[in-house]
């Protein structure tokens, strides 16, 4: 099969790289294992392609006639598995890049693969590449073509959510709130449909936690006729005020909020509520009771008596 990656990518080097830069970065790219909870395959794997990658390109002969190929030729438009189409897209689609740098390699070696794109960040391809196999039950993992089945299933699952996960937080940092939930959400449903690896789930679900306050403030900022976003961010500000037991409460809901954090979280989204919307949320929190959502929601009726002059 071909895999969009080449031996350069691989090694993490430029193409003008001296011996000693290729020793140093394989030696690098050796020492950084994946993740414990990848199989022994998935591991050994990924070796073979690094110990291809350097041997290809220590060589003077072999790597004369790589750069050659590497430099010279557009690559094929797409990633073949066996004659099928790894990425489940149909050829000939306009937006491929032509000249994507491509090489062959054996059908177990493509879980190593994968764990490669993905420490490369190439998560939107390792998404294109993975998913098809989980979908498809005729599959070449199916037939066992990867190798063990139920190994090289789980780290491809593995794979997907922590792509996901990586996805996530990149969105997130670029404010894609929603974009950053669904990630992480697709993530964590991968993982609890097949029921493995409790410490992602369990990481993927700390990150959405935490994630929450910034969706709640982004949900809430929207307009009066983004109705469904308004409605959501209201839905997940009552689970943060249920997990912490009010306003004041001390309970946990994972957000690393501190109680003054939150109250001063309370008084950013307070602007961009409704004084029908403060009304309904505070006079339901003063009755745990909470002398802070008593205190906001008398201030609530205020703002709308005077909104109404009565």
């Amino acid at each position: 099969m071909r895999i969009p990656l080449d031996y350069y990518r691989i090694l993490g080097l430029p193409i003008q790289a001296n011996d000693e830069q290729r020793a140093l970065a394989y030696r690098d790219r050796v020492l950084q294992l994946p993740r414990r909870e990848y199989s022994d395959a998935a591991i050994t794997a990924r070796k073979q392609l690094l110990d291809e990658a350097f041997t290809v390109l220590s060589d003077p002969e072999q790597a004369e006639k790589y750069n050659t190929s590497f430099l010279a030729k557009p690559y094929a438009k797409d990633t073949e598995v066996g004659g099928e189409l790894a990425a489940g897209t149909p050829p000939e689609t306009p937006d491929q890049d032509l000249y994507t740098p491509s090489i062959e390699i054996r059908n177990d070696q493509f879980i190593g693969s994968l764990v490669i794109l993905y420490e490369l960040g190439e998560y939107e391809l390792v998404l294109k590449l993975g998913q098809p196999y989980l979908l498809d039950k005729s599959s070449i993992l199916e037939r066992g073509e990867l190798g063990d089945r139920d190994l090289i299933r789980a780290d491809i699952v593995l794979t997907l959510a922590l792509t996901c996960l990586e996805l996530g937080r990149e969105q997130w940092q670029q404010n894609h709130y929603e974009g950053a939930a669904t990630s992480l959400e697709t993530g964590q449903g991968l993982l609890l449909r097949e029921g493995i690896f409790p410490n992602v789930q369990g990481e993927i679900q700390l990150d959405a936690y935490k994630l929450r306050p910034y969706r709640i403030l982004h949900l809430l900022a929207q307009g009066d006729d983004l109705i469904p976003q308004r409605r959501l961010g209201l839905r997940l500000l009552q689970e943060m005020l249920q997990e912490r037991g009010g306003i004041d409460g001390v309970g946990e809901d994972q957000s690393g909020l501190t109680i003054d954090d939150f109250l001063r979280f309370i008084q950013q989204i307070r602007i961009y509520l409704t004084c029908s919307e403060q009304q309904v949320l505070f006079e339901q929190e003063a009755k745990r009771p909470s002398a802070v959502a008593t205190y906001l929601s008398v201030y609530a009726l205020i703002a709308k008596g005077f909104a109404q002059r009565q």
